[in-house]
């Protein structure tokens, strides 16, 4: 009985984990809908939503990523546009903030991208990447568990 409840907490959380990556990337899935699922279904409540805000962190650094891999393979062929640097030097300089809204559905990918392409600092961007994605599982934690309490 023990085996087969820990099999289902590594289960759960590791699908969390995943679908909140996919959620996190540039692909077109949600994740708080499992979330609440699982919190509704009795799972550890730290334990889900920790795993779905890793989750989703990953996949957001993930577009990161691919918005400064996508940069290089662009400059290898063609020269960045002057205006392309001008953006990206006021990005660089006030941007790096609205990477806490990088968790605002299409939005943050487009933000998150930018961000990668602008080829802002990583840890910075990482740090507020995490904190943009953890409010918002917390904010659906919270709602959840408010409404559980009524």
């Amino acid at each position: 009985m023990v085996e087969t409840d820990f099999f289902n907490l590594i289960i759960e959380t590791g699908m969390m984990f995943l679908l909140a990556f996919a959620a996190g990337s540039v692909l077109p899935v949600g994740s708080e809908w499992y979330l609440v699922l699982l919190l509704e279904q009795g799972a550890i409540a730290w334990l889900v939503t920790s795993a779905a805000i890793l989750g989703n962190t990953g996949g957001g650094w993930l577009t990161f990523a691919l918005g400064r891999g996508g940069r290089k393979l662009y400059e290898r062929s063609h020269e960045v546009p002057r205006r392309f640097r001008a953006a990206e030097t006021l990005f660089a300089r006030y941007g790096s903030w609205s990477l806490l809204f990088s968790w605002v559905p299409l939005l943050g990918d487009i933000l998150v991208a930018l961000a990668g392409a602008a080829q802002l600092p990583w840890k910075r961007s990482l740090v507020l990447i995490f904190i943009g994605k953890a409010l918002r599982y917390y904010l659906v934690y919270r709602v959840w568990a408010g409404l559980t309490d009524l």
